[in-house]
């Protein structure tokens, strides 16, 4: 196999991870060579610190090697999957960094943000994760999945909709400072400023 990691296509990367998964070691190492720097810059833009995030994408890596063998392409495709190994072991780095008796909302969002990304239709969740966490355009996830770049826009716009909706009682239940006496009150729909 010649695949270079700029060429590798979701069917190369799954028939790498499928063979990593019996403990072959070159087809890790291109596994690898293909997804770390996408990986990397998830794992950089999670932490904000470089040095965090190299012990991130090892981390993640690992994880990588020993979950191969119960990776399913039909739930997901593998950029995604590597990905959202990535972002998992990022915050759950930042959250084992959190000193005692620091606020413990933060972890409690971001577990509610991954339940409703997995609530997402595949196709869907493939592009928010390739988008937000990738750090990819949508032209490039549409040549990169194969799909018509409308339709990338599409399922973009349905993805965060939902996701959306999803945040809306977590939004209601912060607690807003008050001014004075006097809540924080939203302006007025037709009000003229």
């Amino acid at each position: 196999m010649s695949e270079t990691p700029a060429s590798a296509t979701d069917a190369a990367l799954a028939r790498l991870i499928a063979r990593s998964a019996s403990g072959d070691v070159a087809s890790f190492t291109r596994l690898y060579d293909a997804t770390s720097a996408a990986a990397f810059a998830v794992a950089v833009r999670v932490t904000d610190d470089r040095h965090l995030a190299e012990q991130v994408l090892q981390s993640a890596f690992v994880s990588v090697w020993n979950e191969a063998r119960r990776y399913s392409a039909r739930r997901t495709s593998p950029r995604t999957w590597i990905l959202a190994i990535v972002h998992r072991q990022a915050v759950e780095s930042l959250r084992d960094a959190r000193p005692a008796g620091a606020e413990a909302h933060t972890p409690d969002r971001t577990a509610a943000n991954h339940r409703a990304l997995r609530k997402l239709p595949d196709e869907q969740e493939q592009v928010v994760s390739l988008s937000y966490f990738g750090g990819h355009s949508q032209p490039e996830i549409a040549e990169m999945t194969g799909t018509p770049l409308a339709t990338v826009k599409s399922r973009t716009r349905s993805a965060l909709d939902q996701l959306r909706e999803a945040a809306r009682p977590l939004a209601e239940s912060i607690v807003l400072p008050l001014t004075g006496s006097t809540p924080i009150q939203p302006p007025q729909t037709g009000a003229v400023a």
